[in-house]
């Protein structure tokens, strides 16, 4: 009588061992950041129509090893993105709480999203055209955008309280304030018919002359 195989337990204790190694996965992650950072320089020389061929070659690997590590093209565009929108909240988050100035705060915001896209339009572009995902953990660029509009709002609402008006307005217009600069920075990065510093000062001016407005208004209705 034979005995039982036991080739089948054997192979799932390797698997569970190969699953649990934390040097594999760290040289695994090592991997996919190589990648990635690959994957950029190619987004950046080549525009945001940048092909897996160009990316692979760049990285010295074939397209199935790019692929093992971000799934598909769309992973890949979904990683780019993460890592995009995270180095710019992180500038944004630093212009947020630069002063204790309302309208410092509000041109240092708009100037270092309107700054930091100018120095890496590509990959901007590339974040842009991003397509939706379904997946809890992507982030396409309209999520992104309403992180940021919670961020300010945030701020908004803090400035408001302080001056002692209703600060029920913060999150309309942090969000009517983010769309706008989006947009009108994304309308400057295709035009560049004006220095950013002067952009800068018109949204700054927009925003914050239709902002003061509404705040006396209301302290006259207190008055």
């Amino acid at each position: 009588m034979t005995a039982p195989s036991r080739s089948g337990p054997a192979r799932a204790a390797r698997t569970a061992r190969r699953r649990q190694d934390p040097a594999r996965d760290a040289r695994r992650a090592a991997r996919r950041e190589e990648l990635l950072a690959g994957a950029i320089n190619v987004i950046r020389r080549d525009g945001p129509l940048a092909s897996m061929d160009a990316i692979a070659a760049e990285a010295g690997v074939t397209k199935p090893i790019v692929y093992r590590h971000f799934g598909d093209r769309d992973g890949l565009t979904q990683a780019v993105a993460t890592q995009f929108a995270g180095e710019l909240m992180a500038e944004l988050r630093g212009a947020l709480a630069g002063s204790d100035q309302p309208e410092a705060i509000l041109r240092a915001t708009i100037d270092a999203y309107i700054g930091f896209i100018e120095r890496d339009p590509q990959i901007y572009r590339f974040v842009v055209q991003a397509p939706p995902t379904a997946s809890p953990e992507g982030l396409t660029l309209a999520g992104f955008v309403r992180q940021v509009g919670q961020e300010v709002s945030v701020v908004i609402g803090e400035g408001m309280r302080q001056i002692g008006a209703d600060s029920g307005a913060a999150e309309p217009w942090a969000f009517g304030i983010v769309g706008m600069v989006h947009l009108a920075g994304d309308w400057w990065l295709e035009r560049r018919s004006m220095p950013r510093r002067r952009l800068v000062n018109y949204l700054t001016e927009l925003v914050w002359n239709g902002m003061g407005a509404s705040a006396a208004a209301q302290e006259g209705d207190r008055g």
